[in-house]
């Protein structure tokens, strides 16, 4: 439109203008305009007048014409074609017809309404045509129609403005144009069956086509995401969310059902469908926040866990778990855990955690062929246990105060994350201890066994050393062996055994480190208890021994005429109660010393009796060590042996060949233990065979033959003979545990008689209460086994049964 004037973008028309001082109380008159007034009233010449000329305006048409003009542009306006008139003067005609003293805004909001309605009726009618036709592209029409209506009502209410700011207000309790055509569309268009329906169900035959595909649709979740946003603005998203959710609920029922039925009869894998339920959840929460909304996203995505998840807990978290460890498959037990945790189905995987590790380590140890690698698939197993789990919680949790309890959004935030450090801590503690008691029950499965197998582990570990590893590898490696003697119920079994082992390290030099000893000693006191002292006292001894032999070397060399029969000859002298009991060599055994060898040992004695006139030496000659110098036409070899070995090889300096039982008369080792030597010196590895046997074979017979071997070489100078052993020989084991069984007896009379003297007078009952609780940290005590004590101890005299009732103990000083 054009302005009624056009004004200069630069004039100097009032450049002459002075106001008058007076300015506030002058009036202008025309006929004193030009002229500049003073207080006593007189004009003054020389000042231009300005003039404006306007022409005068044409009268308003009447307001029954304005209002059929303004009425009729409500239909053009709303179906998108040219008004007869500019927007500025209809915009203007309504101003003027919602003030006073018109005030007809009821009859032009009226008139809107009904353009509303006649509007969405045409567009619903034309649409449903279109369905019934079967056109395709449903939802993008109902997009576009929106839009379209959306832009001709934005332009409605700009031309009717004054419509919503004077009549259709808030203030007055009448909905503005836009709220009244939102309201409109929904009644027409939204709430009609068959366009409602088709939308429906063109939304779910998207998501079902998505689920199918496994990918999203990128053609078609804009249109999605603007139905959505259509949906929420009528305030009608629940049609669309409801049957969604619904469409979820069923597809994921019978979708794990199906999956589930795979995995049971073998066709998925557990871990596989733990993956395939955690996908979806991702896909469905990305899919529900890009199309719906977040709500929406949040309640699919709980769906998902409640009907593929919890509900299918019980048949999935077991068979992932234990497919998870017997694989090694710390991502695949990282995905359980946290589809446990989502779907709060947490006990389960606590449980399925100890279950599998008592069903994987009775199956280890069951097995007595197993036994040699019984301790390291045990110890294998605990490495990759503790690491998944410790790798389930990679953060720092670290000790955290109350904070201040400020209704503030930081107050809050602070609140929660203490509450999530404090539920991950709790489920870490949980799932350590779920591997404690898995391993306490595995290995109490089998008696006795699991503790031997440790000690014996321990041997080897403490033979070898921390080699080429690093000091605090090889003391991580003493704390895992440490700690699966705390799974054991047979302490004092692993006691024996480590005591026995120890003490021959110890006499025969085969400790890697007495350092390492004594640290391992120190870690067993913390861990099993101050009866772990016997470490301490062996090495005491020893020392003491070393003593002793630097003395006896002393009156060597003070006196070598007198000792020139005795060699270089040392002797650990030892305190017999302070040692494993080793037996002397009796059935089977008639041992004899060469000369020499008995001089050196002849020569110790009487020096040792002067010394110590009131004590006898026992000799242990199984635990002897010699050092033999071989000479061989390949040249001179220094060569570390057993006793036995050193004293079969002495035997070939006076003949060339002997059968084996002419050995056996000649040096009275028991026939055992001569096959194992003669094995060691004929049929050991390269470059160690001093001896030659006919016929050949690994079997040693009575007619055997063997001769020093004339041609035997050696890249070493000094090399050591191994004595073929039997891993600590069935025998020696078998007596072990024979010992440890009657020390058991000993220890519960012991405890019987020390609590009934405390006591006086006790019930049998609470006697075997107080025996278990006492006994139990050594080895799992036998109810049975109490009640025969107390039987025999009554027996004997040491308690007595009360006369009157016979459950009642007495003790008898």
């Amino acid at each position: 439109m054009t302005s009624l004037i056009l004004l200069p973008s630069q004039s100097d028309a009032f450049s002459a203008y002075q106001p008058s001082k007076n300015a506030h109380v002058d009036i202008l008159h025309p006929t004193t305009l030009g002229k500049k007034r003073d207080p006593s009233g007189s004009g003054k010449e020389g000042v231009k007048t300005i003039r404006l000329s306007l022409p005068a305006q044409p009268a308003p048409p009447p307001v029954k014409d304005q209002l059929n003009t303004l009425l009729s542009a409500v239909a053009p306006l709303l179906s998108g074609q040219q008004t007869a008139h500019s927007y500025h003067h209809l915009s203007s005609i309504c101003h003027t017809l919602v003030l006073q003293p018109h005030t007809l805004g009821p009859t032009i909001y009226t008139r809107v309404k009904e353009e509303l309605e006649k509007s969405t009726a045409g567009l619903a009618r034309e649409w449903r045509g279109g369905i019934m036709a079967r056109e395709k592209g449903w939802l993008s029409t109902l997009v576009q129609g929106w839009k379209a209506f959306e832009g001709r009502v934005s332009l409605l209410s700009a031309v009717f403005v004054y419509l919503d700011r004077v009549y259709s207000n808030s203030s007055n309790g009448i909905t503005s144009i836009r709220e009244l055509s939102i309201a409109t569309f929904k009644k027409f268009i939204w709430e009609n069956e068959i366009l409602a329906e088709k939308t429906r169900d063109e939304v779910l035959a998207w998501v079902t086509a998505e689920r199918e595909a496994g990918s999203p649709s990128t053609d078609v979740r804009p249109t999605i995401s603007s139905v959505s946003a259509l949906a929420k603005l009528l305030s009608t998203f629940s049609t669309l969310s409801e049957p969604f959710v619904d469409l979820t609920t069923s597809y994921y029922q019978s979708s794990s059902m199906s999956y589930v039925d795979s995995v049971e009869q073998g066709g998925m894998s557990a871990t596989k469908y733990v993956e395939w339920v955690l996908e979806k959840v991702d896909e469905e929460k990305e899919r529900g926040e890009a199309c719906l909304s977040i709500e929406v996203a949040e309640r699919v995505v709980q769906v998902v866990r409640r009907e593929a998840g919890e509900e299918k807990g019980t048949k999935i978290i077991q068979r992932a778990l234990d497919e998870a460890m017997d694989n090694a498959d710390s991502p695949a037990l990282a995905r359980l855990y946290q589809l446990s945790v989502d779907v709060n189905v947490f006990p389960l995987f606590f449980r399925a955690l100890q279950d599998h590790l008592e069903a994987r380590l009775k199956t280890i140890i069951s097995d007595p062929a197993n036994d040699p690698h019984m301790i390291d698939g045990t110890l294998k197993l605990k490495r990759f246990a503790d690491k998944a789990v410790a790798d389930l919680f990679p953060a720092v949790i670290a000790d955290v105060g109350e904070v201040d309890k400020e209704e503030s959004e930081k107050a809050r935030e602070e609140k929660e994350a203490l509450e999530k450090k404090r539920t991950e801590r709790t489920r870490e503690f949980e799932l350590e201890e779920a591997i404690r008691t898995g391993f306490k029950l595995g290995m109490g499965s089998r008696q006795n066994a699991p503790a031997e197998w440790i000690a014996k582990h321990l041997d080897v570990a403490m033979r070898k050393g921390q080699g080429s590893g690093t000091e605090a590898e090889f003391n991580t490696h003493l704390d895992e062996i440490i700690a699966l003697i705390g799974f054991t119920k047979d302490k004092d079994v692993f006691k024996a055994f480590y005591s026995s082992q120890l003490a021959k390290r110890l006499l025969l030099s085969k400790s890697a480190s007495d350092d390492m000893e004594r640290n391992m000693i120190v870690k067993l006191q913390k861990e099993m208890g101050e009866e772990f002292t016997t470490g301490d006292v062996m090495m005491k001894d020893l020392q003491l021994s070393e003593t002793l032999v630097k003395a006896y070397q002393s009156a060597q060399a003070k006196n070598p005429e007198q000792f020139k029969e005795s060699g270089n000859f040392t002797a650990n002298v030892l305190t017999e109660s302070a040692w494993p009991a080793y037996p002397l060599l009796k059935d089977g055994w008639n041992f004899q010393l060469t000369p020499d060898l008995q001089s050196s040992v002849d020569a110790f004695t009487s020096w040792y009796s002067t010394q110590h006139k009131n004590r006898q030496l026992s000799w242990r000659f199984q635990l002897a060590t010699v050092t033999l110098t071989g000479r061989f036409p390949s040249g001179k070899y220094e060569i570390g042996v057993s006793l036995f070995q050193a004293v079969v090889m002495l035997q070939f300096n006076e003949v060339d060949t002997l059968t084996f039982k002419e050995l056996k008369d000649r040096t009275g080792i028991e026939a055992q233990e001569l096959i194992r030597t003669v094995q060691s010196l004929a049929l050991g590895r390269k470059g160690t065979r001093v001896l030659l046997k006919k016929p050949p074979g690994k079997e040693i017979n009575p007619t055997d033959v063997f001769a020093w071997n004339k041609g035997f070489t050696s890249d070493r100078i000094k090399f050591k003979i191994n004595q073929i052993q039997q891993d600590m020989s069935a025998e020696e084991s078998r007596k072990t545990n024979e010992q440890v069984a009657v020390d058991r007896v000993s220890v519960l009379e012991a405890t019987i008689v020390r609590i009934m003297k405390a006591r006086k007078k006790l019930t049998l009952q609470l006697l075997i209460d107080a025996v278990v609780s006492d006994v139990v940290k050594r080895f799992p005590p036998d109810v049975k086994e109490i009640k025969k004590r107390v039987e025999s101890l009554i027996e004997r005299e040491f308690l007595m049964r009360d006369e009157e009732e016979r459950g009642v103990l007495h003790y008898l000083a």
